[in-house]
């Protein structure tokens, strides 16, 4: 038996199986966010989050409508920029990035009261 034959039939399986991989409207299938070098947010500093959208073939889609939430009261988040703020002097705030109905795991920020050389 020949190896080109499996391998083309292989391939073939394997493209066929990604059709079956749920999509937002634009084609992402995945969305990377990329934790911060710390998860420890001090009362009132803010933090940059960012997130990558990629399609079924693993290709980075640069125009997917990325937006930001939480389900907390502890944090704030910038629904556009991904922008977060620790509102609160103790405790955790998730935020999560989402695609459409595509969202990401919780990223949970641990918080701490400000220095209090910085307190009013």
């Amino acid at each position: 038996m020949s190896v080109r034959p499996v391998v083309a039939a292989l391939v073939g399986v394997l493209m066929a199986g990604c059709a079956d991989l749920p999509t937002t409207g634009d084609g992402v299938v995945e969305l990377r966010v990329e934790l911060p070098a710390s998860t420890t947010l001090v009362q009132g500093e803010t933090i940059q989050l960012s997130a990558l959208a990629y399609d079924r073939t693993g290709a980075v889609v640069t125009d997917a409508p990325i937006t930001w939430s939480t389900p907390d009261t502890t944090v704030s988040v910038d629904a556009e920029l991904g922008v977060v703020t620790g509102l609160a002097e103790s405790g955790s705030g998730r935020v999560q990035a989402a695609v459409g109905t595509l969202r990401s795991n919780l990223i949970t920020f641990t918080l701490q009261p400000a220095p209090s050389e910085l307190r009013p």
